[in-house]
């Protein structure tokens, strides 16, 4: 059998293979390696401050007289953070009316029959900070509806949503018709009847 002879041109090819393989090779073997980076991300972690309802015993209840027109009238409840944090008020407060008593004193005479029915906009959690107010709207009719005749009544007592305890507030109308309309807390001056 003969001897197998490599051409010049085939050595050449073979020479050169074996120059990029060590630079190859030795560029894995470097003593310098370059640095490498590593990237990592997470997720931002969410605080959720919980924050308490208002309680009754946490804050004051001023009416003002909002208007009149086309025989109805309403009233603003102003409801005041007095506690020394934040509270939340959600929802329709219960409201519970009075007449005046035989002496003529608000708050102490008997209950007075009314039907309250939730009115407005959709309730929407509104924070007081301390001093901050809310309101809800408190509105009636002011002439006979269907023969239904009117009531007197001198003081509301206004029970915050979740709440067992109620607030007396001091405040007369005569609504008719046996039915008054209440508006969920709110941001001042942000709901009309």
């Amino acid at each position: 059998m003969g001897k197998v002879r490599k051409s010049p041109l085939q050595l050449g090819q073979v020479l050169a293979g074996l120059v990029v393989a060590s630079v190859v090779l030795g560029a894995c073997g470097s003593s310098n390696p370059k640095p490498s980076t590593t990237t990592s991300t997470s997720a931002p972690t969410t605080t959720v401050k919980t924050i308490a309802a208002c309680t009754t015993a946490l804050i004051t209840i001023t009416p003002v007289f909002g208007g009149s027109a086309a025989g109805g009238s309403y009233y603003r409840f102003n409801v005041t953070n007095i506690g020394p944090g934040e509270c939340a008020l959600d929802g329709y407060p219960a409201l519970t009316f009075f007449s005046p008593n035989a002496a003529g004193g608000a708050g102490s005479g008997g209950p007075v029959s009314l039907t309250v029915t939730d009115s407005g906009p959709a309730p929407t959690r509104v924070v007081l900070k301390h001093s901050e107010s809310a309101q809800f709207l408190l509105a009636y009719t002011e002439v006979p509806v269907n023969g239904a005749g009117c009531s007197t009544v001198a003081s509301v007592d206004v029970r915050l949503p979740g709440q067992a305890a109620s607030t007396p507030v001091p405040v007369s109308f005569s609504p008719c018709g046996g039915v008054i309309k209440v508006y969920a807390f709110a941001v001042p001056g942000t709901v009309n009847p």
